[in-house]
């Protein structure tokens, strides 16, 4: 990396609204050809819910689901990889080798951490490995038809204090490992995104040429850091740690062989080094934006969850702990679905079923008529896409539980007690 030679600081309203551009928010991607998307914007959440969907419609001028389900379910030219932090994501294929290696190995380390607790020998955890694989060798199955298929003897329920950390029992062990280890992958039954009903398959039988063990963590550094400030600069060394789930270490030298070579762009009001391709810098400096850019997206969309810090950044603190679920009324860092002007977030919307229209709240009371114009127009592209395309819409992922609020009716009454969040830039 090296010095910029731009001296006088960027606002962060134009970082803002050049990220909003490159991510094809506030123009449609050219092509029809969603591979090419997903390349260019970077790899897209999918946590079981209609987040993918949602994250193409708002990049296309015109979607129909079937294309992506062609792409994932049929073709696996884009594969649905559990990669970064443990969160599933939608893959380019020639990408997977890195999603597979750079993923979290949860699992594993806790295993390891409570080996003396644990029911089983290491020696039946590899039986029962082996035996799920063998398992597998027929086709995909679910996690139920895989306990019929195994030795009886070796599938063991885990006591209390192992269940506090996440460990409930042995086959669910052996699961998470050897899908941590790139042997397996889930999928959905239905050949749906949004589908909650999961099966197994080896991860083999559909990227057989896939072979994260053999790639070294400095070279998948590397292109992670590549894709990454492709899609997502300017960026800090932090911001890419923080989504790719890497040391700061791991992370300053996967950004130092990025080519074309990374430089630093100073923004106003942050102390912080924010870094770019030295060839996107006079277009970055150039780009002239639309009075108006508006695009609604949804829960997890990479415009929000590819940076580290939302707030101060893509909102104000006055607004800080609105566009955010809460987990028994904790505020945390998981933006909702969101309405986003000028690079702002400036409301939050969600799906009627009873009225099968988009709800959405402004919060920001500054927004000029011609604009709240667009947005209730946009709005209403939104309802006719979700109507004609998907037929109904699940906006929370796989996680979302009892105690997770995301509804804009509940989250009022939290509205104005503060935010718990990062707030710097």
């Amino acid at each position: 990396m090296t010095v910029s030679k731009v001296k006088k600081p960027v606002a962060i309203a134009h970082l803002n609204r050049w990220r909003m551009h490159r991510q094809f928010l506030d123009h449609p991607f050219a092509s029809k050809n969603l591979l090419e998307l997903i390349k260019s914007v970077g790899w897209i959440y999918s946590p079981g819910c209609s987040t993918p969907y949602l994250s193409i419609w708002a990049r296309t001028g015109s979607f129909k689901s079937e294309d992506l389900h062609k792409l994932v379910f049929d073709e696996h030219k884009v594969v649905q990889l559990e990669t970064l932090r443990g969160c599933t994501m939608l893959v380019p294929r020639d990408q997977a080798t890195v999603a597979l290696r750079i993923r979290n190995r949860t699992f594993t380390e806790l295993s390891k951490q409570a080996r003396q607790q644990m029911p089983v020998t290491d020696v039946e955890m590899e039986k029962l490995k082996t035996a799920i694989l063998k398992a597998l060798q027929s086709g995909a199955r679910t996690a139920e038809q895989i306990q019929q298929s195994v030795p009886a003897n070796l599938v063991k329920d885990f006591g209390p204090d192992l269940k506090r950390i996440g460990l409930t029992n042995s086959l669910s062990l052996a699961i998470n490992l050897l899908k941590e280890e790139g042997k397996l992958l889930k999928q959905q039954s239905k050949k749906r995104l949004d589908s909650m009903d999961y099966s197994l398959v080896l991860a083999d039988s559909i990227l057989p040429e896939a072979d994260p063990q053999n790639l070294r963590l400095e070279a998948a550094c590397m292109q992670l850091a590549q894709q990454y400030f492709k899609a997502e600069a300017p960026a800090r060394i932090k911001d890419f740690a923080w989504w790719a789930g890497i040391n700061v270490t791991d992370a300053i030298k996967g950004a130092n062989e990025v080519k074309p070579k990374l430089v630093s762009i100073s923004i106003e009001g942050s102390p912080d080094e924010f870094l770019m391709n030295e060839s996107d810098v006079d277009e970055f400096l150039n780009f002239q934006p639309p009075e108006f850019a508006i695009n609604f997206i949804p829960y997890r969309d990479t415009y929000l969850k590819g940076q580290r810090e939302i707030v101060n950044r893509f909102i104000s603190s006055e607004h800080a702990d609105k566009p955010f679920s809460r987990w028994k009324g904790k505020l945390i860092n998981d933006p909702l679905a969101t309405v986003i002007l000028n690079g702002r977030v400036v409301g939050v919307w969600e799906w009627s079923e009873d009225d099968d229209d988009v709800d959405l709240l402004l919060f920001d009371s500054n927004i000029p008529k011609p604009a709240e114009k667009m947005i209730n127009k946009r709005a209403s592209e939104l309802s006719s896409f979700i109507r004609s395309t998907l037929g109904e819409v699940r906006l929370q992922g796989l996680d979302y539980g009892p105690h997770q609020m995301t509804g804009i009716h509940d989250l009022k009454a939290f509205w104005g007690k503060g935010a718990q969040v990062d707030v710097r830039i």
